[in-house]
C-alpha cells in the first residue's frame, strides 16, 4: 500500500494532473455551498489546490511529513487516525484519496466524526472499484505501484460506514471516464470516452465524490419524578372531613 509521498508523486504525472484538474472542477461546484469557520483537508494531495473554491477563511492541510507546507493555508503534521484537534471544532473535512491508502480507514472516519461540529460536512474523493480503472487495477496493473496499490473501497461499504457513524448522505456521483494510461497519445480516445461516459455510464466513473453531513441526535426530555406536581384528590379529603364533623356533632348532642 502506497504512502503519502508516493501518492503525491503520482499526482504530478500526466494522468495524475488530468485527474487533479477534474477533481478541482467538481469541488468548485460543492465547496462554495459549504460554510463555516474552519476547513480541514486530511492528506496533502494537490498541495492545497483542491481548496481554492472554498469560502471558508481558515483552511488547513494535514499531512504525515513535516514538509507539509501548503501556502497560504495552515499546515499540521499528524496521523490521520489520531488527530490533534478538539472535538466538535471543524466545519468541513475533505478526504482526497486517503481512505484507500491507509490501513485503518474506518478509524479515520471515526476521528473525522469526532472533530466535526454537529451538522458539519464531510467530502470524500476515492477511486471507484466498479469502473474501468478498478478493472484495470484488478487485472493488469502492478499492485506495488501507486495508484494501483490502493484498496479501492466500494461505495456501498463506504455508505454503510458513514451510516453507522451517524452521517446523512447528501450527494454521491462518479466522474472521470478517461483511460488509465500515462501516454499523451491516448488523449483523443480519453476525451471521447469522457463525453460518452458522462452521458451513459452513470456510476462507473474512475473517481467518486461523496458529501455527508454529521447527524444531530434529537433527545426527548424526560421530567424527573420529584418535579412532578402532586395530584390533589378532593373527593377523598372532603368525605373524610365531612365524616369527622358529623361524628363531632353527634357527640355534642349526646
Amino acid at each position: 500500500m502506497g504512502n503519502a509521498s508516493q501518492l503525491n508523486q503520482w499526482f504530478k504525472t500526466f494522468l495524475g494532473q488530468r485527474l487533479l484538474r477534474e477533481e478541482t472542477k467538481v469541488l468548485q461546484q460543492i465547496l462554495p455551498q459549504l460554510f463555516g469557520y474552519h476547513l480541514l483537508q486530511i492528506g496533502d494531495v494537490g498541495h492545497g489546490c483542491l481548496l481554492e473554491s472554498s469560502r471558508i477563511m481558515h483552511r488547513c492541510v494535514l499531512g504525515k511529513t513535516v514538509n507539509t507546507i501548503c501556502k497560504p493555508y495552515s499546515s499540521v503534521y499528524a496521523l490521520a487516525d489520531d488527530l490533534p484537534i478538539a472535538s466538535d471544532s471543524i466545519d468541513v473535512v475533505i478526504l482526497p484519496h486517503i481512505l484507500e491508502f491507509e490501513k485503518k480507514p474506518h478509524d479515520i472516519l471515526r476521528e473525522v466524526e469526532r472533530i466535526l461540529i454537529p451538522e458539519g460536512h464531510l467530502v470524500i474523493l476515492g477511486f471507484n472499484p466498479l469502473s474501468l480503472w478498478g478493472f484495470w487495477c484488478w487485472l493488469f496493473a502492478r499492485r506495488d505501484t501507486v495508484a494501483w496499490c490502493g484498496r479501492f473501497l466500494p461505495l456501498v461499504r463506504l455508505r454503510d460506514w458513514l451510516a453507522l457513524l451517524g452521517f446523512d448522505l447528501k450527494k454521491q456521483e462518479t466522474f472521470f471516464f478517461g483511460l488509465p494510461f500515462q501516454k499523451d497519445r491516448f488523449k483523443n480516445y480519453t476525451q471521447f470516452l469522457e463525453k460518452m461516459g458522462s452521458r451513459w455510464t452513470f456510476n462507473f466513473g474512475a473517481v467518486y465524490i461523496v458529501v455527508a453531513q454529521k447527524r444531530v441526535a434529537t433527545l426527548t426530555p424526560i421530567r424527573s419524578k420529584w418535579l412532578t406536581q402532586p395530584i390533589l384528590v378532593t373527593e377523598a379529603i372532603g368525605t373524610h372531613f365531612e365524616n369527622t364533623l358529623r361524628t363531632q356533632d353527634d357527640d355534642s348532642h349526646c
